[in-house]
């Protein structure tokens, strides 16, 4: 009880989470390699909202969540209370317009996301949060079975809100077998050329991973300028590779990590593909 009460207080943070540089020392690397789920092609990413989220975690090789109607409805009271109030948000307010108790139980186990002048639709909502590591990283946390979704647009169309509860059925996995979760995944070929972050993260209530070494670069060409931290947002235990500089579209990139868990040695290596 006290984690969850623990998870349901710090995810307000969610959104504040500029990762800080931090470098460690090294344990030695072995040849310790991960084999995700999926090795094939994969079929496009889904404008419904939960097969989008599936077709993400699918090529994080990690198992699909179901959606429960209680929680998507308790996501779209926090969606239209966003939206009609203009205010991103992890707390209602119950002074204004559309507050429930109904929608603050989504505002504080959930991912949250606000877009303006826009045609907006679930779809950007959750590609914006794969961007944001923190977001990112309990979309496809493995062992939470089941989401709830809301999205909620205004009358004149100038304000929509989505909200994604991600917490109300948290499994910490302390026997899931296939930590890390790596994202993008291996033999992915649609990951954005941009300054896309690179994720590997471990049970929540787990150790810190010790960083040796890391490399990012084109395959048969030049490396990527790249910095690492594993200082994650909110209380997440990983590591992040965040380029400096956009990826090269429609390039083959090689991803490498070595260093230590729980004072096991480990070496990760493995190739994804940008789009345009």
């Amino acid at each position: 009880m006290y984690r969850q009460i623990f998870l349901y207080a710090v995810i307000a943070f969610v959104l504040a989470h500029l990762p800080a540089h931090a470098f460690s020392q090294a344990h030695g690397p072995t040849n310790t390699i991960f084999i995700p789920l999926v090795t094939n092609s994969l079929p496009p990413l889904s404008t419904n909202w939960l097969e989008r989220v599936n077709g993400y975690r699918l090529r994080a090789g990690v198992p699909p969540v179901h959606e429960d109607a209680t929680l998507n409805g308790n996501c779209f009271e926090h969606a239209r209370y966003m939206a009609e109030n203009n205010h991103l948000t992890h707390n209602q307010n119950p002074s204004l317009p559309y507050a429930s108790l109904a929608g603050q139980i989504c505002a504080q186990r959930g991912n949250a996301w606000i877009g303006g002048g826009n045609a907006w639709e679930p779809a950007h909502a959750i590609d914006g949060w794969m961007r944001s590591v923190g977001h990112r990283l309990w979309l496809l946390y493995p062992t939470t079975p089941t989401f709830g979704f809301g999205f909620y647009t205004t009358a004149n169309g100038a304000t929509s809100a989505a909200a994604l509860d991600v917490l109300s059925y948290f499994n910490d996995g302390a026997d899931y077998p296939n930590w890390p979760v790596r994202y993008p995944g291996l033999h992915q070929t649609d990951v954005p050329p941009t300054k896309y972050p690179i994720t590997l993260q471990w049970r929540y209530f787990g150790d810190t991973p010790v960083v040796n070494s890391t490399a990012l670069q084109v395959v048969g060409g030049n490396s990527i300028a790249h910095i690492f931290s594993t200082a994650l947002p909110v209380g997440h235990k990983g590591i992040v590779i965040t380029p400096t500089v956009n990826l090269p579209p429609n390039s083959l990139i090689q991803a490498m990590v070595d260093g230590a868990y729980a004072g096991q040695p480990f070496s990760y290596t493995w190739q994804f593909q940008t789009g345009n």
